[in-house]
């Protein structure tokens, strides 16, 4: 999720729990049902806010002791679409599109190995494995594990690092720094740039190199074989059957 987008479902589920004149103990399904109506034209934020309150009451009702309103509350669908997924055309354009070597370095090492905004912002120098091409990294709840990376990324974070001489993170910028260099890559390019588009475009390529979906989850660090179908919805049928070999010859 970006920034935005957090900030985003903060302030709407602020706005909720000022708007309530009842405790929240005794908020009821009916009205977490009229405010989710209020977003019905808008599937996605919608479906965020039912994150976000889903979260809020599993909290509140266990810390508290009052019955989940939300339990009976089924989660609101999103439609079925493919979002943008950065293709190896787009990495290309952007790396020749970037002005320092700190930017080619993050442009690439976040194609070439899925990495999350926070798990880059959180890279040290000492989690930085060059002669292996790999880097230990912690990502959601703290579950540490590795990313890997070509010999092209690791000549961008070669130039990086004697451009810099970073001494404590290896890249030095939060989330929103992440955040504001892609934004800048992409009103530059007009290339719609951000760190889960880089994620898609890493699954996919994976995929359509043959790699297997267990492969895929592990190297992208998802904790799920689900997630990795989400992020590879760009892979289509026409895409399969290329790969297709007949049975019967």
């Amino acid at each position: 999720m970006t920034v935005s987008g957090e900030k985003w479902l903060r302030e709407a589920l602020y706005r909720f729990l000022k708007s309530v004149t009842i405790p929240v103990n005794t908020v009821t399904k009916e009205h977490i049902i009229g405010l989710l109506a209020e977003y019905e034209d808008k599937p996605w934020r919608r479906h965020g806010l039912y994150r976000a309150l889903n979260s809020f009451f599993k909290w509140a009702s266990a810390e508290f002791g009052f019955d989940n309103p939300m339990l009976s509350i089924p989660a609101p669908k999103t439609p079925d679409v493919i979002l943008h997924t950065m293709t190896p055309e787009n990495t290309e354009q952007l790396i020749k599109a970037s002005s320092d070597s700190r930017t080619k370095a993050i442009v690439a090492l976040l194609a070439d190995s899925g990495v999350r905004r926070t798990e880059m912002s959180n890279i040290g120098l000492e989690d930085l494995d060059l002669e292996n091409n790999r880097i230990k990294v912690s990502g959601k709840g703290d579950k540490e594990g590795y990313l890997i990376f070509g010999e092209r990324t690791k000549s961008f974070l070669v130039e990086y690092l004697q451009d810099r001489a970073p001494v404590d993170r290896l890249f030095g910028l939060t989330t929103y720094g992440i955040e504001m260099v892609l934004r800048r890559l992409q009103h530059e390019t007009g290339i719609k740039c951000n760190a889960h588009s880089f994620r898609r475009g890493f699954a996919t390529a994976l995929r359509h190199a043959g790699v297997g979906e267990l492969d895929i989850q592990q190297l992208g660090r998802w904790s799920s074989l689900e997630m990795v179908r989400r992020y590879t919805k760009a892979y289509t049928f026409d895409d399969a059957a290329k790969r297709y070999k007949p049975i019967v010859t």
